[in-house]
Parts: C-alpha cells; sequence; structure tokens
C-alpha cells in the first residue's frame, strides 16, 4: 500500500525532466523537411538543366530532333512506341514549338512538343523513358462586348479595332448566319455578346458566346445558349432555334455583286434579260455549300450555267448553284446532303465574267429572289422545357451590354482561377 505514493512521485519527476529538455534534444529524431523541386510550367524539374526554346523547321521529324539532341536510339523507339497514343507523327507543322531540356554534355533529358497554345507532349529520358500529355492552365472570364458597324468597315474589323479574339466574329456569323447576311451588312448595324474567354498566360486561346444580340437593317436578332441535354443550342427570344432550314447564302463572307431581277443587261450577251438568282463575288476556289438539307437532282455542265448543282430539298423548295469552277468529287445525282456540305468550289465556267456562284431559289416550282423570300421557320422548344429556357434567357439577358453607344466596348464583368 505504501508503493503507490512512491510511483506518483516518480512519474511527477519524469515529467518534470522531460519538460525541461531542450527542444532540440526532443525533436532530433524527426526527419528534415525534403527541399522543394523547383518546376516550370510544363512541370519539368528545371534544377541543373538547360533549356532551348526552338520550333519545327521545314522537312524536320521528331526523330530528327531528338538524334540532335543526343537521345540514344533505343530510348527514342520506346518514346514513339507509347507517343502514339497521344499524336499522329505526320501532322507535326512547321512552326510548332519545341522546349529541349539538356543535362551539362548535352544530353536531353526532357523534350517538349508543343503543337498549340495549352497543349503539349511531354517526352521524358531519365533512367525510364516516359511519355505524357498535358495542358497549361488557363483562366476563364466572363466578359462582355458591343460594337458598330462603320461605313467601310466589317465585323472582323470592328472586333479586331476592339482588341478580341478574332474568333468571336466566325462565331457570331455562324449563330446568325440563318438571319444576317453578314457579306452585306450596313453602317450601323450593331452587335453586342456575352461570352467566356479562355486564357492562357494573358493569351486568348478560345471563346465561348453565351448570348449575342445583333442590330441588322433595324431589326434586333438574338441567341441565348440554352445547355439542356439532347437539345443544347442558340435560341431566339422565344426559344426557337438559332438554325434555320435555309442559310442565307451558300459562301462565306462574300458580296453580293448582282441581285435578283426580272431585268438586266447581260455583260456577255449585251442584252437585258431576266436574272433570276442571286450573284455572290468570292475568290476562285471558294467553297460553296448546300444552303439546306437535300437530295441533289442535277449535278455537271449545262452551257450558260458551266458547272453547276441542283438540290431538292422538299416538295416546296429548290435551289441552284451556277458557275462553278469544280463540283466536289462524289457529289452526283440521288446524293444525300446536309446543310453545310461543300458541294463545289467558286468558278467562273459558262457565261461568267469573274469568279462567282449564281445562287438560284425555287418555291413551289417558281423562281424567286432568295435574299427577300421569307424562309420557313424552326419549331420552338416544347411546353414542357420553355419555362428552364425562360429562366436562364431572362439571367443571360441582363447581362447582355447596350449597344446605345457608337463606340466599341469590352470589358470584363467575372473570372474563375487557374
Amino acid at each position: 500500500m505504501m508503493r503507490k505514493p512512491a510511483v506518483r512521485l516518480a512519474l511527477c519527476l519524469l515529467a518534470l525532466l522531460v519538460i525541461q529538455l531542450p527542444h532540440s534534444a526532443r525533436i532530433k529524431d524527426r526527419p528534415a523537411a525534403l527541399p522543394l523541386i523547383e518546376r516550370d510550367a510544363f512541370g519539368i524539374p528545371t534544377s541543373g538543366l538547360d533549356r532551348h526554346a526552338s520550333t519545327v523547321q521545314r522537312n524536320q521529324s521528331l526523330e530528327s530532333i531528338m538524334s540532335d539532341w543526343k537521345v540514344p536510339r533505343e530510348k527514342q523507339h520506346i518514346a514513339f512506341q507509347q507517343a502514339g497514343a497521344f499524336i499522329d507523327f505526320r501532322k507535326i507543322g512547321r512552326g510548332d514549338s519545341l522546349y529541349t531540356y539538356t543535362d551539362s554534355s548535352g544530353v536531353a533529358e526532357f523534350v517538349v512538343y508543343k503543337p498549340s497554345i495549352k497543349e503539349f507532349l511531354v517526352f521524358e529520358f531519365g533512367d525510364s523513358v516516359r511519355v505524357h500529355e498535358d495542358s497549361l492552365n488557363s483562366r476563364k472570364i466572363v466578359r462582355r462586348a458591343s460594337g458598330t458597324i462603320e461605313k467601310g468597315s466589317s465585323l472582323f474589323q470592328t472586333i479586331q479595332d476592339s482588341g478580341l479574339n478574332q474568333q468571336l466574329a466566325l462565331n457570331l456569323s455562324e449563330i446568325f448566319a440563318w438571319q444576317v447576311s453578314f457579306f452585306h451588312l450596313l453602317p450601323g448595324d450593331q452587335f453586342s455578346i456575352l461570352f467566356e474567354d479562355e486564357k492562357v498566360y494573358g493569351q486568348s486561346i478560345g471563346t465561348e458566346i453565351k448570348a449575342a444580340r445583333f442590330r441588322h437593317a433595324d431589326q434586333d436578332y438574338y441567341a441565348f445558349y440554352f445547355p439542356e441535354d439532347g437539345i443544347s443550342g442558340f435560341y431566339d427570344e422565344e426559344g426557337r432555334p438559332s438554325e434555320r432550314p435555309f442559310l442565307r447564302a451558300p459562301v462565306e463572307f462574300s458580296r453580293i455583286s448582282s441581285q435578283y431581277s426580272r431585268r438586266r443587261f447581260h455583260p456577255i450577251q449585251r442584252r437585258y434579260k431576266p436574272h433570276l438568282g442571286t450573284d455572290f463575288a468570292a475568290p476562285r476556289g471558294t467553297p460553296i455549300v448546300a444552303t439546306a438539307n437535300g437530295t441533289v437532282t442535277n449535278a455537271g455542265y449545262a452551257g450558260g450555267n458551266g458547272n453547276y448543282v441542283k438540290i431538292r430539298h422538299n416538295d416546296v423548295y429548290t435551289t441552284g448553284y451556277l458557275h462553278m469552277s469544280r463540283i466536289k468529287s462524289g457529289i452526283r445525282p440521288g446524293v444525300r446532303v446536309l446543310q453545310g456540305d461543300v458541294i463545289g468550289y467558286v468558278g467562273s465556267t459558262g457565261l461568267a465574267t469573274g469568279p462567282h456562284v449564281c445562287y438560284r431559289f425555287w418555291k413551289n416550282g417558281q423562281q424567286v429572289d432568295a435574299m427577300k423570300v421569307e424562309m420557313p421557320k424552326s419549331e420552338p422548344l416544347p411546353d414542357t422545357i420553355l419555362p428552364r429556357f425562360f429562366a436562364v434567357r431572362d439571367d443571360l439577358w441582363k447581362q447582355l451590354p447596350n449597344t446605345s453607344e457608337d463606340q466599341s466596348t469590352s470589358e470584363a464583368i467575372a473570372g474563375a482561377g487557374d
């Protein structure tokens, strides 16, 4: 029974001894922190390595590049076997970026092949060979922009003058391709865009439009992106798809060189006669596309029409495309084509003074003016989905910039981290 006080006393003395030990003595067995390994943007450990930046030259291959940097043949063979899962070696392009990391003897330890702004491929030649694909960190910023088309300018020029990615102009023209004739914009036409801008180290690498408004010839057109499974796409303010059964023109960013007319002076025949089509002037070889889904009924050479294609779309509508330099291979009677499919290329065959496509449009068997005929509209979203669409539309609509000012503007309104 007398042992308990003695045990308690011994424990107290032991505790005091531990408390009084120097801090260094108590942690002397703790392992030291490992030094941080410095890596660059590609994740390469750069300590002790020299980095060399270059570009792929004409007739240069990755094999020749790696041989130049003293990579052993057996390691190259292993690396190329692995890289085949990520890259088509036939598509390695002149001007693509390369970064080579060498040791003190000039032998490559790492090779980074960078075919685009964001994506890259790392070849690692250490004790073992490893190839992996990766991408640089990017930042997405929600932005909005607006602008006014000036006399003598274009959508591309206005977008460029605003310091924006020119991909925006292409995206905008694709969204409104069914409603707006971008080859015939008017001074005072306006646009406003809400979009997501993805950047890598401050450089814009891609844009996604969320909502847009285009005012052309005093008429407003709207497009709102609706991310709904199975029906994702752009819709107007009433929930109708922005896409329409017919494109406004069979060639992109051309100009109307001659309009539909019942009495036009023919420049070759030197007499007045009907011109029942719309001429779109464009450089020779410019792709000509089907303006709507349909079946080819004629494809060949026919006198004054030159090389031409005729497409029947349904019981009501038929279109024709004249004066092609050549018809695309595989386009023949009976072939089914989709809207936007290339069917031929701009030329001046037949009775034509210069490269253009004469676009003909039939409605119920009668030739009509394709620029004035009322095009059929697409069906709106189902009533069960419209409430969800309207909620998305209203939120996007509030964020669209005001285009009442004459000058072009651009601003960021929200951003996401790297």
